[in-house]
């Protein structure tokens, strides 16, 4: 096809009302068989034919962007970049990462990559157009880029990547910048990298980000209880200080703080309780990652059995118990343990417990829905609102419901209404 048979059939195209994909054919068809004078003498209306294809469906709008930087690069296409941009945020539709990929994959070498095209254009919305679930999933994906351009994302603190985020997050999210390079250290102790997620608290904390600390300190104290069962007296007692200055209302601490100035000092740790429930799941966590499971199973009991003979039942074992209770597959010991948790730190039991609050949640949920919705309700709004927090929810809700049910047949609908209330509050939450 000449240039001239090129350009007369995109220009007719362009002035058909049937769809998209008229559109879509002819702009491909231009691109591939006009010459690089002739995409250039253009420009304007290939950006027009991709802001009337952005207002029906971005997602196709930037795969048609991401053609066009590809066969014009010097092209700016600034009109046609901020109409898929603005429309994709408020009609997302499916296929978020894709889009997300292409349109950065396109951008990348441009003069505003992804990140500052987003900050420059939601700069000029209303607040409340971009809808939630575009939010939910714009802010992880951030979150993940930081962590893949940077070996340490929380050094970069200047990068737009970070002045994106708050911006995109939905209400609820943290918004300082100690908050959210505590969510970072969150993400990385989740996936197991304890070096990278006690260097984020670290910063966190430094930065005003309270609940850093005891995430912090309970880093520290488990590396110093590892250094202090490897007979490393001298690293451990360093650990340990820091982590019973940061978190004082941990006795546990203090004690293998003192344990370790013992050790060092070459006498006996007086007034230490090496039964305690810090250092028997210290020690129970140490025998599992050697492989030692039953190991760990009979420390945790011999040790739950000892201190309830001496003393009665001790609502602070609950982290004994929760360990316990999710070695065994016991989900009512799991669950009386969380409920003394709960009741004990509140809103902080989700960063309290030795296990992964997703862990907890789903034994929770299968025994006591109710003290599920409970301490879901409870999680910081990002967790509440992504994949972990709308799933209990939703199986809490209608546990709650059918428990309901029977106490209606039971002849108690006052008990009845009460649970579809709060099975409609949580199922209403994972719709928002």
């Amino acid at each position: 096809m000449s240039d001239a048979g090129a350009v007369r059939a995109f220009r007719s195209a362009t002035h058909r009302e049937d769809g998209v994909e008229p559109r879509l054919v002819a702009m491909r068809d231009f691109l591939a068989n006009a010459s690089d004078a002739e995409v250039a003498r253009n420009r304007g209306l290939i950006e027009s034919q991709i802001e009337a294809v952005a207002a029906r469906q971005p997602q196709t709008a930037a795969r048609m962007l991401a053609d066009v930087l590809a066969r014009d690069p010097q092209g700016r296409y600034a009109r046609a970049v901020d109409a898929v941009l603005r429309w994709w945020v408020v009609q997302p539709g499916n296929g978020f990462a894709e889009t997300w990929g292409t349109l950065e994959r396109a951008l990348a070498d441009g003069p505003r990559p992804l990140e500052r095209a987003l900050l420059e254009v939601l700069g000029g919305l209303d607040p409340r157009a971009p809808v939630r679930h575009w939010r939910v999933a714009a802010t992880t994906r951030v979150l993940e880029c930081l962590e893949e351009r940077f070996e340490q994302p929380c050094r970069h603190p200047e990068h737009d990547l970070w002045r994106l985020l708050p911006v995109v997050a939905p209400p609820g999210a943290p918004t300082g910048r100690g908050d959210w390079v505590c969510v970072l250290g969150d993400r990385a102790a989740a996936r197991g990298a304890e070096a990278e997620a006690r260097t984020c608290y670290r910063l966190a904390f430094e930065q005003g980000c309270a609940a850093a600390a005891p995430r912090l300190a309970h880093r520290l104290a488990v590396e110093g209880h590892r250094e202090l069962a490897g007979g490393d007296p001298g690293r451990a007692v360093r650990f340990l200080y820091e982590a019973a200055m940061l978190d004082p209302d941990h006795a546990e601490y203090g004690e293998l703080h003192r344990a370790a100035v013992a050790a060092r000092d070459g006498r006996p740790a007086a007034g230490t309780r090496p039964g305690s429930a810090a250092a028997l799941v210290s020690a129970a966590a140490e025998l599992l990652e050697r492989g030692d499971d039953m190991g760990a199973v009979r420390l945790l009991r011999r040790g739950l059995r000892e201190a309830e003979d001496a003393a009665g039942p001790q609502p602070d074992s609950w982290p004994v118990r929760l360990l316990l209770g999710a070695l065994e597959d016991h989900d009512a010991m799991v669950a009386g343990a969380a409920r003394d948790l709960f009741e004990r730190h509140g809103a902080a039991w989700a960063r309290r417990t030795p296990l992964g609050p997703g862990l907890v949640l789903h034994r929770v949920t299968r025994v006591d829905p109710e003290l599920a919705a409970a301490l879901v309700e409870s999680l910081p709004a990002e967790l509440r609102a992504g994949r972990l927090g709308r799933a209990v929810s939703t199986a809490a809700a209608y546990r709650i419901l059918a428990s309901g049910v029977r106490a209606l047949g039971a002849g108690r609908p006052e008990v009845a209404r009460a649970r579809a209330d709060l099975a409609e509050r949580l199922l209403d939450g994972d719709e928002a």
